[in-house]
């Protein structure tokens, strides 16, 4: 029987990296850092399709012990050559919108909120790359709510307003 929910995953992050892989070829200034991308969303195409089965199975490993409020020493990255601003990947390549759409209706499958709800782990895998489309609205955990990935600025006034004498047009004062 072919499993639709891992069909959709795996052909989703398939055509996402044919599209990479084009533009990869022609622009050359992107190659290195689309390359890298491609590589991550084999391995995460990989990661998924094995949950997905083990999850059918009914044996799906133990779900990481969480460390939010962990006290942890302090480890120094090496700098990542993938950025991480909020839908990079749309700008790079042009034709990640589709894989964009589909991803955000697969997240409204029923099927796929009771899996993200059944393994944590797969949110884990799917969260890099919902950054990398832009997706910020939709959980990816059950009882988590994400932040939002990008806020239009607040145009706070620099001064309050103005009182007492004030510089008017043509150099006039006027009390305001």
């Amino acid at each position: 029987m072919l499993d639709l929910l891992m069909f959709n995953f795996s052909s989703l992050l398939s055509d996402l990296q044919a599209a990479i892989a084009v533009v990869a070829a022609r622009e050359r200034a992107l190659t290195v850092l689309l390359v890298a991308v491609w590589g991550r969303l084999g391995r995460m195409r990989a990661r998924l399709e094995r949950l997905i089965m083990l999850w059918r199975a009914g044996k799906l490993p133990l779900a990481r012990k969480s460390r939010a409020g962990e006290v942890r020493a302090a480890r120094v990255r090496a700098a990542s050559i993938i950025p991480t601003v909020p839908a990079w990947l749309l700008v790079a390549v042009r034709e990640a919108a589709s894989a964009r759409a589909r991803l955000e209706h697969l997240l409204t499958d029923a099927e796929f909120v009771e899996f993200l709800a059944a393994v944590p782990q797969a949110g884990r895998i799917l969260r890099p790359l919902c950054r990398m489309l832009g997706i910020g609205g939709k959980p990816l955990a059950v009882g988590r709510t994400p932040r939002a990935v990008w806020q239009v600025p607040r145009a706070d006034p620099v001064m309050g307003a103005p009182v007492g004498l004030v510089l008017g047009p043509r150099g006039r004062v006027i009390y305001v």
